[in-house]
């Protein structure tokens, strides 16, 4: 799933607007705006369109504090969403899913609002951290609203699908990717692509499902979504050994272990490669097993550098 978008504040530009255009007008509009929060705020948008993913943390969590600072719900509200999307890009999971639980708790004490969005990056986190149960409820709760955003709805559809295909529950999965609409948005049509691959899976037709992991990667390579692209690979190759393909399956595994792997998700990574491995030792693929070891020493490297304070190699 691609994560979903983070939201600027735009309580500043928009007080602007009212300033240029007030006039004598002398009606209360509410407190001005706080520039250091919507400062750092769009700075962290900016960083996360970079994959910045580090500077993009600081910069919330800067406007974040300000937001407080600030006692502004709103302001919590948005910032405190786009911090926890972008700890959950940069793979620090447990820590969104505190930021989350953080922000939501400090918009019900207050009454207040609690945006389908920040609700979708709950069952996100929970779906990431294996409660499945809680990620299907968070799900659930954005379904039930009347007025969900199409997107949002659509990424909570598809969380569920997978769930649901994790539980071997064919017509659910069926459904989740009728619900999802076709030739949409490069992030919607690789979800949708998914879920069609999971059916045929399920259905015990691996030539189909690969035809749309495949597709899927693309699509999610297109919307920058490096880690659901990594997951695509992989189902496509679990596709491809089903149908006893060991050498293709072995590369397909490499290339998600190495993308996983520079996305500083060394654990998933490796594991992955030593699915690779496993195949390309029987398949006689000593090309992959070579690379494979490569990769291995890579890694290990940058886990001592970042142990010890030091740029790895390149």
């Amino acid at each position: 799933m691609s994560l979903p978008r983070p939201r600027v504040w735009f309580a500043a530009a928009a007080a602007m607007v009212l300033v240029a255009c007030g006039g004598r007008d002398t009606k209360d509009k509410g407190p001005p705006p706080d520039l250091r929060i919507d400062q750092a705020n769009r700075a962290g948008t900016r960083a996360l369109a970079l994959n910045l993913t580090g500077e993009a943390i600081r910069q919330y969590r800067e406007a974040l504090a300000r937001a407080y600072e600030r006692d502004d719900a709103s302001a919590i509200g948005d910032v405190g969403y786009n911090l926890a999307v972008a700890l959950l890009r940069a793979g620090d999971v447990k820590e969104a899913q505190r930021v989350v639980r953080e922000t939501r708790t400090e918009l019900e004490r207050r009454r207040a609002g609690v945006p389908a969005e920040l609700v979708l990056v709950q069952a996100a986190a929970a779906w990431r951290l294996g409660d499945s149960q809680g990620a299907f409820a968070a799900t659930a709760e954005i379904l039930e609203r009347p007025a969900t955003e199409p997107d949002t709805a659509a990424r909570a559809r598809y969380i569920r699908g997978v769930i649901l295909a994790e539980r071997g529950d064919l017509q659910g999965v069926r459904d989740a990717a009728a619900a999802l609409p076709a030739a949409g948005q490069a992030d919607i049509e690789a979800d949708r692509q998914e879920l069609l691959g999971r059916v045929a899976l399920l259905e015990r037709r691996p030539a189909e499902a690969l035809g749309a992991f495949e597709q899927s990667a693309q699509r999610r390579q297109e919307a920058l979504d490096y880690r659901g692209m990594a997951r695509a690979l992989t189902l496509a190759a679990e596709a491809t050994q089903a149908m006893d393909r060991r050498a293709d399956a072995a590369v397909l595994f490499l290339r998600a272990g190495r993308s996983l792997i520079l996305q500083g998700d060394a654990a998933a990574g490796l594991a992955r490669l030593k699915r690779a491995e496993e195949l390309a030792r029987q398949a006689g693929s000593s090309d992959v097993v070579a690379e494979v070891a490569r990769l291995r020493r890579a890694a290990a490297e940058r886990s001592d550098a970042d142990a010890g304070g030091r740029a790895p190699k390149t």
